[in-house]
């Protein structure tokens, strides 16, 4: 299994190729060169397995044996999910009027980004150990992924993480996970500006392939195709806990709604689609719309600017892996896919060619949800089921309450659950709702914090290389003492 660039000019590399980078050199996001195609028997072998290991088997088709031979995948993913707060690692929850909810966040941090980090971290630390090697890792959060990514690598021995967050823009808790990590092996930044903006240095930094070289970077944000394989499984697992039978001829249809920001889980959501799995995928966003106009409309354009929402890990303009999404539904077509995006990124405005848009908007449809929806679903839902939903969740099960309220026939239908309430509790009291925060995230707030401002007019970019040189030249003093 070889990864090849959406846009098609760099070099093809393995999976650990793929692991070890953030964007390709060309600027693009790696794909799979081949998609497996899954038969009938294969999903029923599938459908009885548990979540690990369907984890397991999903990741035997993307890394060859020779990398990591099937024995140490399978330790190495049952040590990723080790800390999970449930044996069964996800769980389906069953609530009232045919109301389906697949909790993704028993991980350490409460999110749905611990799933596909901690697999990464695991195979990761696989990886340097074998070659004696040292990475940096760079992080642009929205709110989860910074403290699931410093959660799976904290302490390594072999490697730095930087993560940048946009100051003000995530929850106390969130930045709590993230600043009261102390170790000297986490490097945590409160950027002054957006999500989207604190993504462009992470994203002019890649681009120069002689930095990236010397200095071992790479990313864990869902540029790295790790975090969308292991993604792929929360469909499949999904899908068998909601279909109503695998006998039936044709197999019968799921629909999945998918609360996304960046788009991975959505992009995950496509590939099982063209692995063969009988999926109808929503996408549920927050005003932040830019993916539902795509979808709808075929208008792939920003906005004035990313307005502060309730589901605020979602309040994003510039979902980078609609790159792959398009990659995939232009039948693999690196240079339509890089005059797509080099289009994008220099006039900030798209409209997908007519045939992209036609077989995009047949994979899947879409919805915005503003925050009076978001809470008016919390609330119901709890008025319901005595369930407390989570702002980004709640995106999902509106649009479940719309189809329900709406009596429009559906097939049976399965919302993502990104995070857990725990996280939110300022959006659970904006629902008239009382949160339930256990005692180890109340304890952070007693915890010594430490985070390195980057204001408004600093040159971000200047900031982020001086520290990945400095944690190189560390590491080169480091190995020198220990040779010695």
């Amino acid at each position: 299994m070889w990864y090849i660039s959406t846009r098609g000019t760099a070099p093809r590399v393995d999976f650990e190729g793929a692991l070890c980078s953030g964007y390709a050199p060309d600027g693009g996001l790696y794909m799979p060169e081949e998609l497996p195609q899954l038969d009938r028997e294969t999903l029923r072998h599938w459908s009885s397995l548990s979540y690990p290991s369907l984890v397991k088997e999903l990741c035997s088709l993307f890394i060859r044996p020779e990398l990591i031979p099937r024995e140490d995948l399978n330790d190495l993913i049952d040590r990723a999910f080790s800390r999970f707060r449930s044996g069964d690692v996800v769980h389906l929850r069953k609530l009232k009027n045919e109301l389906n909810v697949l909790e993704l966040w028993y991980g350490v941090t409460y999110a749905f980004k611990d799933l596909s980090l901690s697999c990464a971290a695991q195979f990761l630390q696989y990886f340097l150990e074998k070659k004696g090697k040292h990475v940096t890792i760079v992080v642009g959060t929205s709110g989860d992924t910074g403290s699931a990514a410093i959660e799976s690598v904290q302490g390594a021995k072999n490697v730095d993480i930087i993560v940048l967050l946009p100051k003000g823009h995530c929850t106390k808790i969130q930045e709590l996970q993230m600043t009261t990590v102390l170790k000297e092996n986490v490097h945590v930044f409160g950027v002054e500006g957006n999500s989207d903006e604190l993504d462009e240095p992470i994203k002019a930094m890649f681009t120069d392939v002689a930095f990236v070289k010397k200095h071992n970077l790479m990313s864990l944000n869902s540029i790295n195709w790790c975090r969308v394989l292991v993604q792929i499984a929360h469909h499949f697992f999904a899908y068998f806990q909601c279909s109503p039978s695998l006998d039936m001829h044709p197999l019968p249809f799921v629909e999945m709604v998918v609360p996304t920001g960046a788009g991975g889980n959505l992009a995950a959501g496509c590939l099982a689609q063209k692995m063969g799995l009988p999926v109808r995928l929503v996408a549920a966003v927050n005003h932040n719309d830019i993916i539902h106009r795509a979808i709808q409309r075929g208008d792939f354009s920003l906005s004035a600017a990313v307005r502060p929402s309730l589901a605020s890990a979602m309040d994003i303009q510039v979902p980078y892996n609609m790159e792959r999404i398009f990659w995939l539904f232009s039948g693999s077509n690196s240079q339509v896919t890089r005059a797509l995006m080099e289009q994008f990124e220099r006039t900030q405005s798209l409209h997908l060619p007519k045939d992209l848009h036609s077989k995009l908007s047949e994979a899947m449809t879409s919805v915005s949800v503003s925050d009076e929806a978001i809470t008016q679903a919390m609330g119901r839902c709890w008025e319901e089921n005595q369930y407390l939903l989570c702002p980004h969740s709640a995106v999902a099960v509106s649009y479940h309450y719309q189809q329900m309220d709406g009596r429009q026939p559906s097939a049976p239908q399965c919302c993502l659950a990104s995070a857990s309430a725990v996280k939110f509790p300022e959006v659970v009291l904006a629902a008239g709702l009382t949160p339930k925060i256990p005692e180890e995230i109340l304890a952070l707030e007693r915890k010594e914090t430490r985070c390195t401002l980057m204001k408004r007019g600093d040159d971000w970019t200047r900031m982020l290389r001086a520290t990945i040189e400095d944690l190189s030249r560390q590491w080169r003093d480091r190995s020198l003492n220990v040779s010695e």
